[in-house]
């Protein structure tokens, strides 16, 4: 079975069991290593807690089981998609409009001197095709969200000295 028929499989088992707790899948993950990685992100309108995690994971690991879609050894992870959230579609990326992010492409961007990676406030989104402000000296980055490898919010933590530093 091709890895994208595996996580088609995976993703049909495991999005209605987080449907049934009023909770949405985020994203799904399929990670290489020693033992195959299966993480699952899930969002609540409130966030999710840790019970809410382990009772997903407690359901999708039988669901996984009793289907036989995995063989060997796997390790299951249920969490929030956190602070700094991967996006897996672009219209995830919409309420973070104004918001840093960091994109990594598939192939290197003849336009910024070959590079991959890119850091800057998530300017637009226009269907599949996002624009990124980079610094004031290297514009704006467009690219289509097929061309992306990776992305992910950026969290700012405010800024909560007060007054000047001490030397």
């Amino acid at each position: 079975m091709s890895g994208n028929a595996k996580y088609a499989q995976i993703r049909a088992i495991v999005e209605p069991i987080v449907e049934s707790m009023n909770i949405s899948l985020w994203g799904l993950e399929l990670g290489a290593g020693p033992r195959l990685v299966v993480r699952i992100y899930v969002e609540g309108p409130e966030g999710v807690n840790i019970d809410q995690c382990a009772e997903i994971s407690r359901h999708v690991g039988l669901a996984l089981e009793v289907d036989e879609v995995l063989s060997g050894a796997y390790i299951l992870e249920v969490s929030s998609p956190g602070l700094e959230r991967p996006f897996f579609r672009p219209d995830q990326m919409a309420a973070y409009v104004g918001s840093p992010v960091v994109v990594v492409l598939r192939e290197p961007n003849e336009e910024f001197s070959g590079r991959r990676k890119f850091q800057g406030n998530l300017q637009g989104i226009d269907g599949e095709t996002i624009t990124l402000a980079l610094t004031d000296t290297e514009g704006a980055l467009t690219v289509h969200w097929n061309d992306i490898k990776k992305t992910h919010l950026v969290h700012v933590f405010p800024d909560t000295s007060k007054g000047k530093k001490k030397h």
